[in-house]
């Protein structure tokens, strides 16, 4: 859509017009007004401005955060009831008008910017408490609704004949690993830790036992570390044609938050093993660089030094501090951040399955950093000892949300995790997850 500037509020504003325009392939005029005003052939088309149209720019502030869930109810197939953000319920089609109450730009926007999240409390690692975040505290989580108001958009606007292209996405997977623990025991530091977390964390003396067997083992050269999953993981995803991107911790030893030495000789070898058989080496800061940009950048300048090509990765612990990580990945020059999901459960944190670029609400401007949202981090589903099946339902249908969209299911799993005691029997869950990504069945 065209943009008219004599009329436009803010900055704001053109940013997301311009990026749902995109995704719906257009070029008419957007007039901003009181109302937002679109004219095709067989009419004209009005959606109501209650946020830019009272607020302008000074929209920052908690109490402009939507204290209710309301619903807009539609006849189109599909779309019956749709979470208004902002807005009323009111959707009147006429013969050569259209009205629609719920506020769709700004709804999406508050959506895609995350800027709610500048006032949300913080839990002990300073990630935003994500029970109170709006999709979470009303339920609504599971469903895409940014990709909800472009289907309803596109339903408005082909309803008063403007010419909508057919959406030519595909659905596509892009699987994700974090390398977080890279050897088990390949170092006795490494081998006395996991000791450790056998007695205490997993409370087990047979997994002790086990641990110290196969230690023996490994020392000898009959096994492998159990974390090196490289190959294995590479194997599957060239069955089916993906190619995985794995996000490498690029700490030094005795650093905050460190797991391994990025300038590790063996390290260079599995990211060099990596790049050559076609897949991705991104970068996973760690978890003091959400707030420090000095810290962002050397670590980026260590990660560069063995695999120049790093064009994007995902904070540890998926620790942001928005918009101000984002900013800094941006000017590092980084093309994509994977990692805006749920620390507890899947979902969509940002409301949509598609990328799209990055908006900074403090500088007011469009980043050249796009977002890739995370639809599924294994251990957010894994927690508690939930049993495979219960797991499984819960992938499954978010693979099935983001099919229907055609949109990009983002999947993380830990490359350690494939082989730790307390995540073994969900291993299969993995294999499975992949098929159904690829068939539809499993």
């Amino acid at each position: 859509m065209q943009q008219d500037t004599l009329e436009y509020r803010n900055r704001e504003c053109a940013y997301i017009i311009e990026v749902l325009s995109d995704f719906l392939g257009l070029s008419c005029e957007v007039k901003v007004g009181e109302r937002y005003c679109i004219t095709g052939k067989n009419g004209k088309l009005e959606i109501n401005n209650v946020f830019w149209g009272t607020l302008g720019n000074e929209y920052l502030k908690k109490e402009n955060i939507p204290a209710e869930l309301k619903w807009l109810n539609t006849p189109f197939e599909g779309l019956r009831q749709l979470p208004i953000v902002y807005g009323v319920d009111e959707l009147l089609l006429e013969n050569n008008y259209v009205y629609c109450g719920l506020d769709i730009f700004s709804s999406a926007f508050f959506m895609l910017t995350r800027w709610e999240e500048l006032f949300l409390p913080k839990d002990k690692f300073g990630r935003c408490d994500e029970n109170e975040m709006f999709v979470v505290k009303y339920g609504i989580y599971n469903r895409p609704v940014v990709n909800e108001y472009i289907e309803l958009l596109r339903e408005l606007l082909t309803y008063i004949g403007v010419e909508v292209k057919k959406c030519d996405r595909k659905f596509h997977p892009f699987i994700t690993h974090d390398v977080d623990d890279l050897f088990r025991y390949a170092s006795y530091k490494n081998f006395c830790k996991n000791l450790t977390e056998d007695i205490l964390h997993r409370k087990s003396l047979k997994t002790f036992l086990q641990s110290c067997y196969n230690y023996i083992r490994y020392r000898a050269g009959k096994i492998k570390d159990p974390f090196d999953t490289f190959d294995e993981v590479m194997d599957l995803s060239d069955q089916y044609g993906y190619k995985d991107a794995f996000y490498f911790m690029p700490s030094y030893r005795k650093e905050y938050d460190s797991r391994y030495d990025i300038r590790d000789k063996r390290i260079k070898r599995i990211t060099d093993h990596i790049v050559k058989c076609g897949h991705e080496v991104g970068i996973h800061p760690s978890r003091n660089t959400f707030q420090c940009q000095e810290q962002f950048r050397k670590e980026m300048q260590r990660l560069n030094k063995i695999c120049p090509e790093v064009k994007g990765g995902r904070q540890h612990y998926l620790l942001y501090s928005i918009p101000e990580t984002f900013r800094t990945w941006d000017e590092n020059g980084l093309a994509y951040d994977a990692g805006l999901g749920f620390t507890f459960r899947g979902g969509f944190r940002c409301g949509i399955c598609y990328d799209y670029p990055f908006f900074d609400v403090l500088e007011r401007r469009r980043l050249g950093l796009w977002v890739r949202p995370l639809i599924v981090m294994e251990t957010a589903l894994l927690r508690g000892g939930k049993e495979p099946e219960s797991v499984r339902e819960d992938i499954f249908g978010l693979v099935d949300t983001v099919r229907k969209y055609r949109g990009e299911f983002v999947f993380l799993w830990h490359t350690d995790n494939f082989n730790r005691v307390e995540y073994y029997k969900y291993r299969d869950l993995y294999f499975k997850t992949l098929k159904y990504v690829a068939h539809g069945e499993e």
